[in-house]
């Protein structure tokens, strides 16, 4: 959003006193107005801002990567670079609100020499990035194919070290893949699946004995497939689905259900809902719409269900049941975003998302894959999708990348699980009758029975211990680091909700308190950030109040 014409930058005071709660995050007690409409200008300003709020970074380091709007202002990205190389999570962003005054800086820059001074570092890969796909592809021992186009980016660590960060999808060994190359030598530093399941899965990776592939073959083949992909063209109809929602433990009130239940069981549990803007070509109706597009790019190969007449009339057990609910879900709650005022320049989801509802390998599990923006579901136990739960936890994955695609490190591995848990929750929780049936629950259907425990949004006696790092679903006393964060957030949203306070305002409070942060955030950085959001939106309300007890009941905030 470079769309940009004019730079100012005025300070209302000379002494300038600041508040900031960690060192990464500052908050300026004095009014300092940006008005900046063009690169250049931002860019220009960058100087007497770092002057003025005495950030102490080397201003000739960073470059304006792009503008984003929110609901309380516009958030200013630069980008940290070393003789024309990325810095990896190294970046400055300056928030401002509607008036242009600043209101908050994310500094996370490394400190480095200057780049016209001697320095140990060198921005010259001996590897090239094709070289560094194939020393990935190699290390995995892949037999299979590529499952989405690999990318490799060039960048220095913040310990200045030279790499390749290859992103590479396999169906075997089954995973979406990041590689880090080292760019002096060809060696394979990390290997990891940067997938976000749901649940915790193993990490070693799944080999076959099956011959491995060459990397040229894998490419010829992806390329081949690819060059016949077509795009649906048709006109935009409307349809309808036989659905749960949110699933039948709310809906029938009864905890006791099982995979293996009757199917009679569950047919007072199912409603008939409009599926908006599907597909209609050559007589057949596809789920394929401006915010939902069903495909299928994971193993088991099952192509997505169409119908002559626009009615998927199915019931659970059948895949074309799983495919209405994932579409009929996904599309109501990006439509309850937009509702919420991230339209136009503000918009979360520029552009329709693609999913598998019938993917992860066949495993129970889903996940959504940051470096292609896709969601895919599985179909072990409960079907996943079967659940908005589950539905709506890997949308919030997808929501916190679109918002900010820095979203990696310090404590973002579990609040991204709690954050996706608390959007589920928060969905059911507004439902009729769904405060009647175990509330804290998360995953009530898919979960909570003999698949799996699911998790809890009610850890109120878990206990935030400054200095750890909080990964995804880790042991946290008798709880897990996932709810851990879910617990505060929930449970502000429903002392909040109780008091007459609409989910559209906690929601509001919530995602904006995302913009304008960068990477390796704690949970006091967050927590610290939404507090403060509450203020901004509801100035004459005490929502930072609620949000501000239950983050200090377990510890996060102080």
């Amino acid at each position: 959003m470079k769309l940009l014409t004019a730079a100012f930058l005025s300070l209302a005071v000379p002494g300038l006193a600041l508040a900031g709660t960690t060192d990464r995050l500052v908050y300026p007690t004095a009014k300092i107005s940006l008005t900046a409409r063009t690169e250049s200008g931002i860019n220009n300003a960058l100087p007497r801002i770092n002057e003025a709020l005495e950030l102490g970074v080397d201003p000739t380091q960073l470059k304006f990567e792009e503008m984003k709007e929110s609901l309380y202002g516009k958030h200013y990205y630069f980008g940290q670079k070393l003789n024309g190389v990325d810095v990896s999570d190294s970046e400055l962003i300056v928030s401002t609100n509607k008036r242009g005054q600043i209101f908050r800086v994310f500094n996370n820059v490394k400190k480095v020499a200057p780049t016209g001074s001697k320095s140990n570092f060198s921005s010259h890969p001996l590897v090239s990035q094709q070289g560094a796909m194939e020393i990935a592809w190699k290390s995995l021992k892949a037999n299979g194919e590529l499952l989405q186009k690999p990318e490799a980016k060039l960048s220095f660590t913040k310990e200045l070290q030279l790499i390749y960060t290859v992103q590479v999808s396999t169906s075997s060994p089954f995973g979406h893949w990041s590689v880090v190359v080292d760019a002096t030598n060809g060696k394979v530093i990390e290997t990891k699946d940067a997938a976000l399941p749901r649940m915790k899965r193993a990490t070693a990776i799944a080999r076959t004995n099956a011959a491995p592939v060459s990397f040229s073959s894998a490419m010829g083949l992806y390329n081949r497939k690819n060059g016949k992909v077509f795009t649906l063209k048709g006109i935009t109809a409307t349809g309808t689905a036989q659905v749960f929602d949110p699933n039948p433990v709310v809906i029938l009130g009864r905890t006791d259900l099982q995979d293996g239940t009757e199917a009679s069981i569950f047919r007072p549990a199912y409603t008939n809902e409009t599926l908006k803007d599907i597909t209609l070509a050559n007589g057949v109706y596809s789920l394929v719409g401006p915010k939902v597009t069903l495909i299928d790019f994971e193993s088991p190969k099952v192509a997505p269900s169409t119908t002559t007449n626009g009615v998927w009339d199915f019931e659970r057990k059948n895949v074309a049941f799983n495919d209405a609910m994932t579409y009929y879900h996904l599309d109501k709650n990006i439509r309850y975003i937009e509702s919420l005022g991230f339209v136009g320049s503000k918009v979360v989801f520029p552009k329709s998302i693609e999913v598998d509802a019938n993917g992860v390998n066949g495993d129970d599990n889903s996940h959504y894959i940051p470096s292609s923006r896709r969601l895919a579901f599985g179909h072990g136990c409960v079907d996943d999708n079967e659940d908005s739960d589950v539905i709506l936890h890997e949308l919030g994955h997808a929501i916190q990348s679109h918002i900010n695609p820095r979203w990696n490190g310090g404590d973002t591995g579990a609040m991204g699980e709690g954050f996706g848990d608390y959007w589920a929750a928060s969905y059911s929780a507004s439902l009729p009758h769904s405060l009647d049936t175990h509330p804290e629950w998360v995953f009530k259907w898919d979960g909570h029975n003999d698949c799996w425990d699911g998790r809890k949004l009610d850890a109120v006696h878990m206990k935030y211990v400054p200095g750890k790092s909080y990964y995804a679903h880790s042991r946290v006393s008798d709880g897990t680091s996932d709810e851990l964060w879910s617990t505060p957030l929930f449970q502000a949203y429903l002392e909040l909700t109780k008091s007459g306070v609409s989910r559209d305002a906690v929601d509001q409070v919530i995602l904006e308190a995302h913009f304008g942060l960068g990477s390796s955030l704690k949970m006091p950085e967050m927590a610290s950030a939404i507090v403060k959001t509450a203020k901004n939106l509801f100035p004459r309300k005490k929502y930072d109040s609620v949000f501000e007890k239950h983050f200090k009941q377990v510890n996060i905030l102080q």
